[in-house]
């Protein structure tokens, strides 16, 4: 069919075909978006201008994937074997649909037959795959076990699927008379699409726990955009055939380079907004990554940042001159593009320990509760309205309750190090040499800082993470991980996702240790697990109450499994005469998000790190302390408090004299990193009033949020050079100095 028609047609006609589909896509996928594109665009003409970039930019790639196919298909079927198959085929299938119809139906039969067979061998291979390889962490040998077992599956299914199409074969063709588009030439294709996208929705829907937290927005818009280019094929060749009325070449030469290049012009004036491209990456499925392919194509540095688009790169001259780069003090140049040249002198935060009030007992003892992905705003003690933590909240209501905690990372891996240290996430010192890295011998933990004080140390984990490996039981004399035994991972999924229950168990095993060294001066280091997902009903638990059946209902429930837990604690040192010589720390290692911003759970963004933060203090005032205080501030609070001197791996602030409340509102601000695969570098500072995210890479861009007004930052102000400006000018001197190269 492509032979019997020019080159210049065809060439043109696909390269439309792409670009309508394109132009149409990119409208839905920014309609789709637009309710929660407001975070970034909130005002009608940002947003309207945010529907025609996505537009023109899909019109452009569907423009270059239009050329380009249609290109490799000129040539498969011009210059190879394959074009004369093809030809023979359909010519052969053609001359049967007129002298024997029935005849016809053997590719249909093959694709109907072939397809859910194919499917349920690789469904088999998966299942019987996946227990061998879930536990293994060498990356080469699961991609081979799988590709063998891919293999091994297909050329199973294969000969089934023509053993099973012959009775198809013979039951299509006596339909054919009756529904003639059964012996098209194009109904295998058609069958297999249908079969394709009626496995996927049944897969879904069996599957939606998976499916609901997968990307899977980039390939629906995709798959749009392929159906859309089926229906352009017709208007695409008419605006060929007109451009061809042209009589000389060289005007329809210049016809399709004009559109071309007023093309992408008006994506790169279109798309010149920091805001857009921001609700271009966050909430449509393919925007970021066209943004970010386009960039590349105009990095002329090769540093990895452009000066298009977004991308962040002030000088695209100079590779070594990009955002990420680290700076240099006092060269007069801006390495990283933020906040010109660097001083070298970091942001001086008051480090100072200062004297313990005769108040407090001489010989307390201390008692660290981590609780994982505990949301502050889900506690009583910050205006909860469920009953999820009235354990908690009467212990909070005898401490110091921190209105503005904050993690300074959004997973375990990065926020349990900087607990244990007192050094922000990617200051810790790290064993890189395993999955998940842990801690280097020379890191200093909590442990190590307090043995010497006169503590007999302990820790009570319950999750695999913390595996004696990765050395994070330093300095404790007792350390138990066992419970980890008790969450399994969910088959095919990550570390997001494991099955379980150990509060109980967690609790019995603290109980146990206070009743063991009730008569020493004891730190102890209990890790509850149970609010990470997957969520487990407690309905055989006295005391328990379901909430809902909802995700955030039974994350509550989970909350409240665990409180109900502590609860034995609080009372166990009560009973034996501890609670009122024990210095309490509860906090949470992370947030966890319920789509506020487009995703479920946590570790990709800065959003959720405002975490419960309390300090009881058995002869200190009972207070809320609204300075800003974050993780790396626990270690130098209980070492001040226990009479010890401030070391110089400390990188926080100790929080006595808030706790003795003679500086309850301390303007300081705490300081955030993330840093995850695929080069996904944030950077955040939080005081209480504002959260000011730096997006580094991949898409550079800053978020402002005042949290006065807008606690659950959905509204970005970043645009407003006026709003937060100390937060920001305190985070641009950290982040600045914190990239010197020394």
């Amino acid at each position: 069919m492509l032979a019997r028609r020019p080159i210049g047609d065809v060439l043109g006609a696909g390269t439309l075909t792409g670009a309508i589909a394109g132009l149409t896509t990119g409208a839905i996928d920014a309609i789709w978006s637009w309710a929660p594109a407001k975070q970034f665009l909130p005002h009608l003409p940002t947003r309207l201008r945010f529907v025609v970039y996505t537009a023109l930019s899909h019109c452009f790639v569907g423009l270059v994937i239009g050329f380009v196919a249609t290109l490799v298909l000129l040539v498969l079927s011009r210059a190879t074997r394959l074009g004369d198959v093809m030809r023979f085929l359909f010519a052969a299938h053609r001359e049967r649909q007129v002298s024997a119809p029935r005849e016809t139906t053997g590719g249909l039969a093959v694709v109907v037959a072939g397809l859910p067979i194919v499917a349920v061998a690789l469904d088999v291979a998966y299942r019987t795959t996946l227990p061998y390889v879930a536990t293994r962490h060498e990356m080469r040998l699961v991609v081979l076990v799988a590709m063998a077992s891919a293999l091994g599956a297909l050329v199973i299914a294969i000969p089934l699927a023509f053993v099973a199409a012959r009775p198809i074969e013979a039951l299509l063709a006596k339909l054919v008379p009756r529904f003639p588009p059964l012996a098209s030439v194009w109904a295998p294709f058609v069958a297999a699409a249908v079969l394709v996208t009626l496995g996927l929705v049944v897969w879904a829907k069996l599957q939606w726990e998976t499916a609901r937290i997968l990307p899977l927005r980039a390939p629906i818009v995709a798959v749009l955009g392929g159906a859309l280019a089926i229906v352009a094929w017709r208007p695409a060749g008419y605006a060929t055939s007109k451009i061809r009325a042209l009589r000389r070449r060289s005007w329809r030469v210049g016809v399709w380079t004009a559109k071309v290049v007023v093309l992408f012009l008006l994506v790169l004036a279109s798309g010149g907004s920091a805001a857009v491209i921001k609700a271009e990456t966050a909430y449509t499925g393919l925007g970021g990554s066209i943004a970010h392919t386009i960039r590349r194509a105009f990095d002329r540095d090769h540093d990895g940042f452009s000066s298009v688009l977004g991308g962040g790169d002030c000088d695209d001259s100079d590779p070594s001159v990009h955002p990420g780069a680290p700076e240099i003090a006092g060269d007069g140049i801006d390495q990283n593009c933020l906040g010109g040249d660097a001083t070298g002198k970091p942001l001086v935060d008051e480090t100072k320990f200062v004297a313990v009030p005769a108040s407090v007992p001489k010989d307390f003892n201390i008692l660290l509760v981590t609780i994982d992905t505990l949301r502050a705003d889900h506690l009583g003690m910050y205006g909860y309205p469920r009953p999820t933590s009235p354990n908690l909240d009467a212990m909070a209501a005898q401490g110091t309750r921190f209105a503005n905690g904050w993690a300074h990372a959004p997973s375990t891996r990065y926020s349990m190090p900087a607990i244990l240290t007192g050094r922000l996430p990617l200051d810790v010192y790290y064993d890189m040499s395993m999955w998940w890295p842990g801690l280097d011998p020379k890191a200093t933990t909590i442990a190590e800082y307090l043995q010497p004080l006169g503590f007999f140390t302990g820790a009570i984990t319950s999750y695999e993470y913390f595996d004696k490996k990765r050395r994070m039981n330093q300095g404790f004399v007792e350390y138990d991980n066992e419970d980890a035994r008790l969450h399994q991972q969910v088959p095919g999924k990550g570390p997001e996702e494991t099955t379980g229950s150990s509060s109980q168990q967690q609790t019995d095993k603290a109980i146990s240790f206070v009743d063991r060294h009730a008569d020493q001066r004891w730190l102890l280091w209990v890790h509850y697990y149970d609010p990470h997902a997957a969520y487990v009903a407690h309905e055989d638990t006295k005391g328990w109450k379901r909430f809902g059946t909802d995700d955030e209902a039974q994350y509550d429930g989970e909350i409240e499994f665990t409180d109900l837990h502590l609860g034995r604690l609080f009372q166990e040192l009560k009973d034996k005469g501890l609670y009122d010589k024990t210095v309490i720390v509860v906090t949470g290692d992370h947030g966890e998000e319920f789509g506020e911003h487009g995703f479920k759970n946590h570790g990709y963004h800065l959003y959720e790190t405002k975490v419960p933060l309390v300090i009881r203090v058995p002869g200190l005032p009972a207070q809320v302390a609204q300075t800003a205080a974050g993780h790396i501030d626990i270690i130098p609070t209980l070492v001040n408090l226990a009479g010890g001197q401030r070391g110089p791996d400390m990188m926080g602030r100790s929080l006595v004299d808030v706790l003795a409340n003679k500086r309850n509102d301390v303007s300081r601000t705490v300081f955030q990193q993330l840093s995850f695969e695929n080069n996904n570098e944030k950077r955040g500072g939080v005081d209480g009033r504002c959260h000011v995210i730096y997006n580094v890479s991949p898409d550079p861009s800053w978020e402002v949020y005042d949290l006065a007004t807008d606690p659950g930052e959905q509204h970005d102000l970043s645009d407003d050079d006026s709003v937060c400006k100390p937060t920001r000018d305190a985070f641009v001197h950290w982040y600045d100095n914190s990239t010197v190269k020394h």
